[in-house]
C-alpha cells in the first residue's frame, strides 16, 4: 500500500478515536471537502476552518457514528477511494447507516479534496 493510501488509513483512524484535530492536519489549507445534502452533515466546505465546520455538523447531526472502511486503495498517483459503512445513532435516537465511496485526491502529502458519495435505502432524517 501506498503512502496516500496510509495517510487516508490514518484519517479513519483518528475519526475513530475521536481526533478531528489530527484529521484537520491532514489537510491543505486550501482544500475542497463535499459530502451530499442528503446527509445531516452535508454541504461544501473550503479550507481547514471549512472541515472543521464540516466535523461541527457530523456531531450536530449524530450522537454517535463509525466508520468501517471495507477497502482503500490508490488509484494513479494522487487519488484514494475508500469504500465504507458509516452507521450509528442520529440526534434524536434514530438508528442509521449508509454505504459510501469517499474520493480523496491526496498531493504533498496532504489532502487537497474530498468527495463523498452516498449509497442509502432510505433517508436518514428523523
Amino acid at each position: 500500500m501506498g503512502a496516500n493510501a496510509e495517510l487516508v488509513r490514518g484519517a479513519y483512524a483518528a475519526f475513530g478515536r475521536g481526533d478531528i484535530p489530527a484529521i484537520v492536519d491532514l489537510v491543505d489549507d486550501d482544500v475542497e471537502w463535499s459530502a451530499p445534502r442528503t446527509l445531516p452533515q452535508g454541504g461544501v466546505f473550503h479550507g481547514r476552518d471549512g472541515v472543521m465546520k464540516f466535523f461541527e455538523s457530523v456531531g450536530a447531526g449524530w450522537e454517535t457514528l463509525a466508520v468501517e472502511p471495507e477497502a482503500v486503495d490508490e488509484l494513479g498517483a494522487d487519488k484514494v477511494v475508500g469504500i465504507v459503512r458509516l452507521s450509528g445513532t442520529l440526534r434524536g435516537g434514530k438508528a442509521a447507516g449508509y454505504g459510501s465511496a469517499h474520493v480523496f485526491d491526496v498531493r504533498g502529502n496532504k489532502i487537497v479534496r474530498f468527495r463523498e458519495f452516498v449509497d442509502s435505502d432510505q433517508a436518514l432524517t428523523t
